[in-house]
């Protein structure tokens, strides 16, 4: 099955994928095995506040 057509099918409710496979297809990719290894572990708080003081400010 291709990609797109799965992603159609999981975004219409018609196919709802095992919970254990994503988790194992997640695990795979070295980025996400990363970042819950590390879980926060060299992460500033500048680094984690920093999308909140990117964001446009509104006038009072």
């Amino acid at each position: 099955m291709h990609r797109q057509q799965l992603k159609m099918l999981v975004e219409t409710g018609h196919y709802k994928p095992e919970p254990s496979l994503v988790a194992q297809a997640m695990l795979r990719h070295r980025g996400v095995r990363e970042l819950l290894t590390n879980a926060g572990m060299g992460i500033s708080q500048t680094d984690r506040t920093r999308s909140g003081s990117e964001a446009p400010r509104q006038a009072a």
